[in-house]
């Protein structure tokens, strides 16, 4: 292979790598430009992106491009006169100008070409995975010539790759916007308040703090939507929210909670006072016209606040109570506020409950494991299956972790459950191990364990009691427990490990952890992120970033493992790529002990 082909393929993965790790995009694309550079002497290189509802081309990267250059070319729109890269984004084809004073592409601007003594210009468009052209990818030349085959070939896959970067760069935005803000006040929205609240709850138990929730709702804005016409009401509910703005302190988390309804978050509450001067302050900001699409319009609001711990445990409660406590503000004449008075008693006792029934749930081993195997890309069963809890209910029979793990957090018993879970798989895997079913490994997901014990005594002393070899255990760790756990965590796993037990890392690829990281963590198998197995649909069948982690996880030499695989087509494209293991519902839901047998039995 051409030393430059080398250099070529080195430095995109490279860059491939920092993509499916959540690198700067700026940084990224300014990689990509200055890697091409490197292979074609005498030129610069640079990224555009077609803003679509300006209708207009941007230099958003061009490290070597000179600012005068960068600036004249902002703004260009796409046409088949005005440059290479405007033809080529209006055309949606590679467009090779190679004398910049004679190609018919470039009529429109040769004084800039002559003033920057740009002689050849090559690019191409960059198109997102649905095929639409997002930008181009260009080669500027200071010599006069024909792209080579190679250079056509580099100039195509630069174009690729900022096409992956900017449709990273563009989903990250959507998702942050739409996780993050509403769109018609700018304030946090519904998602994000409840993240919040979870944050603040979280500390005031720590803290045994105080906090309240306001539930904030319009009164009859129906009738301003009715009279003046929505355009009024979205008017209304913006300078609604700027006055809410001024209510609140610079700690406290104001959101447009949906339609005209908004919730106010107060931390760190030292008496009742400092609450009631707030939810009067709303009631009077409100209370003042406001001006909406030329009409004078008057709203009032009625308030509703619940209290922690006083009201509600738990951040659904505490919001449902705030709601009821709106509502009978609304009862008792509107324009006024309300504090929930009913719900310490049943809070306390619904909290005694759940306490009981999930002990209950651990004395009267109501909890049970069950195993999803593991399978080979070919299809072929391999010798390693991952241990899932389940709770049989006695009321609602059989729940997933989903239904019960946060109800174990809340009531503290992560680590007894954990503990549980890791024994009850050990003693089966020892007992399949005794009666010669030919097992290699069993998966269990690290997340399960508390930050605050230690891993390595907990999973030490469940091996010596249940007498199983370490090399048979696998324990998986989330990404995101990675995330701030610096050197100790990195020694723990290595401990594990000198010992003979196997980790891997789970849910790879959302997590934010970096490429050193990575490099650094002592690991037996990388599993990739169910949101990468997903993306592969009969619509979307593009594996750019499921190769990036594969071959990434190759350099470090590491196998991969797919998780929840559904459809012959996820598995066929993983397949196509390289992953060595898959696992999923295409080829097994997890099992009881006896069925995973008489799977074992057959393979």
């Amino acid at each position: 292979m051409d030393s430059r082909e080398d250099q070529l393929l080195l430095s995109q993965k490279k860059i491939l790598e920092k993509v499916a790790l959540g690198g700067d995009f700026q940084q990224m694309l300014d990689e990509l430009c200055i890697a091409s550079e490197l292979l074609v002497p005498q030129s610069i290189c640079s990224v555009m992106c077609f803003e679509q509802t300006k209708k207009y081309l941007n230099v958003i990267s061009g490290p070597n491009l000179p600012d005068a250059l960068m600036d004249r070319l902002n703004g260009t729109i796409p046409a088949a006169r005005s440059g290479s890269c405007a033809a080529a984004v209006s055309q949606n084809t590679p467009v090779y100008a190679s004398n910049t004073l004679e190609d018919e592409c470039c009529s429109d601007v040769r004084p800039l070409a002559l003033d920057f003594n740009i002689h050849a210009c090559w690019s191409h468009p960059v198109r997102n995975t649905e095929g639409e052209v997002v930008g181009s990818f260009a080669i500027l030349s200071f010599e006069e010539r024909e792209p080579s085959y190679f250079q056509q070939q580099l100039l195509t896959e630069s174009a690729n790759i900022a096409g992956i970067i900017l449709e990273r760069r563009v989903r990250e935005k959507d998702l942050w916007d739409k996780a993050h803000q509403d769109k018609l006040t700018g304030l946090c929205n519904r998602p994000m308040f409840d993240m919040t609240l979870s944050h603040a709850l979280s500390s005031a138990r720590r803290h045994q703090a105080q906090l309240a929730v306001l539930f904030v709702d319009l009164d009859n804005f129906k009738v301003i939507n009715d009279t003046y016409g929505h355009k009024a009401g979205d008017d209304v509910l913006r300078e609604i929210a700027l006055r809410l703005n001024r209510c609140q302190r610079s700690s406290d988390t104001l959101a447009r909670y949906g339609g005209d309804e908004f919730t106010l978050l107060l931390e760190n509450i030292v008496d009742l006072n400092s609450v009631t001067h707030v939810a009067q302050r709303i009631i009077d900001e409100c209370a003042v016209p406001i001006i909406a699409d030329g009409h004078s319009t008057a709203v009032s609001a009625s308030v509703g606040i619940s209290l922690f711990p006083n009201d509600a445990l738990e951040l659904r409660e505490l919001l449902s109570f705030a709601d009821r406590a709106m509502y009978k503000a609304k009862s008792k004449g509107r324009n006024g506020f309300y504090f929930y008075e009913e719900g310490l008693t049943r809070i306390v006792e619904a909290k005694k409950k759940l306490s009981v029934e999930l002990r209950n749930a651990l004395n009267n081993n109501e909890f049970i494991v069950f195993y999803q195997p593991v399978f080979c890309s070919n299809g072929a069963m391999s010798r390693s299956v991952e241990a899932l809890v389940r709770w049989n209910h006695p009321d609602r029979g059989l729940l997933t972790t989903d239904d019960f793990l946060p109800m174990v957090e809340e009531e503290g018993l992560m680590d007894e459950l954990s503990e549980w879970v890791l024994r009850a798989a050990c003693l089966q895997m020892k007992k399949w191990l005794d009666a010669g079913f030919l097992l290699d490994k069993i998966a269990i997901n690290f997340a399960l364990f508390s930050e605050q014990r230690s891993f390595y005594e907990v999973v030490g002393r469940v091996l010596d009691e249940t007498h199983l070899p370490p090399s048979y255990l696998e324990l998986d760790i989330v990404e995101n427990l990675l995330v701030g756990g610096g050197d100790k965590l990195i020694d723990t796993l290595e401990e594990l490990r000198e010992r003979g037990i196997s980790v891997a890392l789970d849910n790879f690829g959302t997590g934010g952890v970096s490429l050193a990281l990575l490099a650094r963590l002592p690991l037996d198998v990388l599993k990739m992120d169910r949101s990468f197995v997903n993306s592969v649909t009969p619509d979307n069948s593009d594996p750019r970033l499921i190769k990036t982690i594969i071959a990434m996880a190759s350099s470090l030499g590491l196998p991969v493992l797919a998780k929840y695989v559904e459809t012959e087509l996820q598995r066929e494209v993983l397949a196509r790529e390289g992953c060595d293991l898959l696992q999923g519902y295409l080829f097994s839901a997890p099992l009881a002990v006896s069925n995973i047998e008489s799977l074992l039995l057959r393979h």
